[in-house]
């Protein structure tokens, strides 16, 4: 490998690591939150809500990381199918521009969503 090929291939080892271990934490502590609630009778509609909350944003954060990515893979197979090399501006134009797409339509889709809780 040559050395941006290294530092790259570290740097997203150390993002994934580093995310994964937060999630893993996040959980575990909400769990526990959750779990001492329960135990010590604190559990009222305004409890309730608050906990459904999370559980919502989870939903949409998963959503807008889901159709990111799936559009980006559509970026990646455009580039592969029109023999452009991967290192050309025009491949990254075109995967930025197809993850953009991505963030448009969640965009669109949070706007519509929030339209509706008014």
């Amino acid at each position: 490998m040559e050395g941006f090929d290294i530092v790259l291939t570290v740097l997203i080892t150390f993002a994934f690591t580093g995310f994964t271990t937060i999630g893993i934490i996040k959980g575990i502590t909400n769990y526990r939150l959750r779990r001492k609630m329960i135990e010590a009778g604190l559990i009222n509609e305004e409890a309730m809500e608050l906990l459904k909350e999370g559980a919502k944003d989870s939903y949409y954060s998963s959503l807008k990381w889901g159709l990111i990515l799936f559009f980006s893979g559509i970026g990646l197979v455009i580039i592969n199918s029109m023999d452009i090399y991967y290192d050309s501006t025009a491949a990254y134009g075109i995967v930025i521009t197809a993850a953009s797409l991505g963030f448009l339509i969640y965009f669109m889709f949070m706007r519509k969503e929030m339209d509706k809780d008014v």
